[in-house]
């Protein structure tokens, strides 16, 4: 249909031979290419250099060592559906891997394995639509004249009018991201996938009720929890478009600390993408630096206060040392941006 073949690559990271069995006669299927790594530095290396629809991981591991598989697996290939299979499965315990890692599943091993199967197909009939849609948006020469991309820049101005306080701050923190990311000398590549990145970084709280976007008061537990799904909500949103595979990432983890202590995933340090970073930077200094529901625009001098007690914990140090430096010596730069991308200038938001 549509010129698109039904093969799916599947990768199993398993080192148990009853297991990798069982999951071969499961996959006979000649739609299905079936690919095995018996370690985890194997499965990150083939997921790295080739493409799989779907990894299925027998969790057969120590648990921080499991835990590590499923952070880097994200962090190879983001878009990548991941199926675990586990023995005596914990509710409790299934629901944080679900929501820390993005796990599209998790199988008790000693049930049926046809409900596995039925799993995969469900899965991997989503991938049949994504690489359908890939397709037909393919066949725009220019990728400024897809209308999927249109319809994601219209979903990305929704977010920012659901709360007029925040109208331009994607704007913003593009610009702030891009002026980092100049200072580090990135090259022309990586300063284009940061300005479209960080100007869709909120673009999954299109998901959010506007009760919570606007609400004046401290979020309950529950709100909270639904408020931190938008990371989630913008990378799948986007991930309809192979063109947007690059900016995924920002989106996705642009709420990750350097202490470990973010989310959706936990990533700490260097395991966190370097353009990441440089956003969390950027996105923290404007939102302290603009008019909320909830309070006013914080006074510049406690900004910086701020940055500097949240450097090693909250933000990578040597990208909140170059833009500490920016706000010092290229202030004028900074006024510049604040003053075009405000509500009086929001007509001249499409640049």
């Amino acid at each position: 249909m549509d010129g698109v073949e039904k093969n799916y690559n599947v990768l199993i990271l398993s080192n148990e031979n009853k297991f990798i069995n069982k999951l071969a006669i499961l996959f006979e299927n000649p739609k299905y290419n079936f690919d095995l790594a018996r370690d985890p530095l194997t499965a990150l290396s083939k997921i790295k250099n080739d493409k799989y629809d779907l990894i299925i991981v027998n969790k057969n591991y120590q648990v921080k060592l499991f835990e590590e598989i499923l952070k880097k697996i994200k962090l190879v290939s983001p878009r990548i559906f991941t199926i675990v299979i586990t023995k005596n499965k914990n509710e409790d315990r299934t629901i944080k891997y679900i929501r820390r890692y993005d796990l599209q599943g998790i199988y008790d091993i000693d049930n049926e394995f046809n409900e596995l199967l039925t799993t995969v197909q469900l899965i991997l009939n989503a991938v049949y639509e994504l690489r359908r849609i890939n397709l037909n948006l393919d066949n725009f020469n220019n990728p400024y004249k897809s209308p999927y991309l249109r319809t994601v820049n219209v979903l990305r101005n929704i977010v920012e009018y659901k709360d007029t306080y925040t109208i331009g701050h994607s704007f913003r923190v593009s610009k702030y991201s891009v002026l980092i990311g100049k200072a580090l000398d990135l090259t022309k590549e990586e300063l284009k996938i940061l300005k479209f990145g960080s100007w869709f970084h909120d673009i999954g709280k299109v998901g959010i009720p506007n009760s919570i976007i606007t609400k004046s008061t401290r979020l309950t537990d529950n709100e909270y929890y639904q408020i931190k799904k938008h990371t989630l909500i913008g990378a799948h949103i986007v991930s309809a478009s192979k063109r947007f595979n690059t900016i995924i990432p920002i989106i996705k983890f642009h709420h990750e600390r350097y202490d470990g202590k973010g989310y959706p995933s936990g990533f700490r340090g260097d395991d966190i993408p370097l353009l990441v970073r440089i956003v969390s930077v950027a996105d923290t200094f404007d939102a302290m630096n603009s008019k909320r529901t909830y309070r006013n625009q914080v006074d510049m001098d406690d900004i910086i206060k701020e940055l500097k007690k949240n450097r090693k914990t909250k933000f990578d140090p040597r990208i909140t040392d170059v833009f500490l430096d920016i706000l010092k010596n290229n202030y004028k730069e900074i006024e510049k941006i604040m003053q075009t991308y405000t509500v009086k200038k929001s007509k001249n938001f499409s640049q």
